[in-house]
């Protein structure tokens, strides 16, 4: 009996230490981000600046906020973001107000200009850039986010749990696939001129991981222009856009009644959507979300089931 409680102690001693190693962190943590850029952090990130709004996201989702003591003007989610300090525009912030708050960390995404991003660290003020294109990406911006902000176990959970529900529905995707060819899809980013996302950008990669074709992987460039002629022959089956896409906002019934799109086949067969353009264009955890939205207007007969 006594070398069993032995046994037992052991075991919860060893159970313990374990649990200590995994949450305590070892500095300094040495990172090169996606811009190329080598980052040490020689303590824990006590305040923190993000210049991108699914950053900011990030930060409150893995519970950070109260670290975190300025935003972007473009930084509008959640709504306590905007309570924030601001420190101006996402692709070119303040530098002299970034200084002045001390921040540890600065994370910024590729629009940030990488001038501005140099600066900062000329200054001594420590950055990081990420370029993510995809879900994978964002989930693994995530996980990077939490190793450098210490908060490991809450990116683990958070990331756990998005990408347990990515794969369930890319899997319902894939099932429609095995039956289906993948439909002509056209996302409209703005419409005069009308531009949209071409190949390698986060809403062509939304776009197949939903199941359908991006037509505008054909054309030149990230973020074509479409002529109208372009769009006709392109032919897309549907249509989506958001109401950010013209200056006063669009709604679904201002897009049916675009005669000029008639002899396309979404407007021939009404398949035309409108999503969140903040759920499907942010890298943040709400991606799932706005993934969601691609399915529905894709597959619009998994919307209940997507729910």
């Amino acid at each position: 009996m006594r070398k069993a409680k032995l046994v037992i102690l052991f075991l919860v001693v060893f159970v313990f230490a374990a649990a200590i190693s995994l949450s305590a962190q070892e500095f300094p943590l040495n990172y090169t981000d996606e811009l190329g850029r080598e980052i040490t952090i020689e303590k824990e990130v006590e305040r923190i600046i993000t210049l991108a709004p699914g950053m900011t996201e990030v930060i409150y989702a893995l519970g950070l906020e109260d670290k975190l003591v300025a935003v972007s003007s473009a930084c509008d989610y959640p709504e306590e973001a905007l309570t924030k300090d601001d420190v101006g525009r996402i692709d070119e912030p303040n530098i002299e107000k970034i200084v002045s708050l001390e921040p540890d960390l600065v994370i910024a995404e590729s629009v940030t200009k990488i001038e501005s991003l140099e600066r900062l660290s000329e200054l001594g003020i420590k950055n990081i850039g990420f370029k993510p294109v995809s879900i994978n990406d964002t989930i693994d911006m995530i996980e990077d986010i939490a190793y450098l902000t210490s908060a490991a176990e809450a990116g683990a959970e958070l990331t756990s749990r998005m990408d347990k529900e990515y794969q369930q529905l890319k899997e319902l995707v894939n099932d429609e696939l095995e039956n289906k060819e993948r439909k002509r899809v056209f996302y409209e980013i703005w419409s005069d001129p009308l531009y949209t996302a071409g190949k390698g950008t986060f809403i062509d990669s939304l776009i197949h991981d939903a199941g359908g074709y991006n037509v505008a992987r054909e054309a030149e460039g990230s973020w074509p222009t479409f002529s109208l002629e372009s769009l006709i022959d392109a032919d897309p089956e549907v249509y989506i856009s958001s109401a950010h896409s013209t200056p006063n906002g669009l709604t679904l019934d201002e897009l049916r009644e675009r005669e000029i799109f008639r002899e396309i086949s979404a407007f021939k067969n009404d398949r035309l959507y409108l999503v969140d353009q903040n759920l499907v264009n942010r890298p943040s955890p709400r991606i799932i979300e706005g993934y969601k939205q691609f399915i529905q207007a894709i597959f619009p007969e998994l919307k209940e089931e997507i729910n």
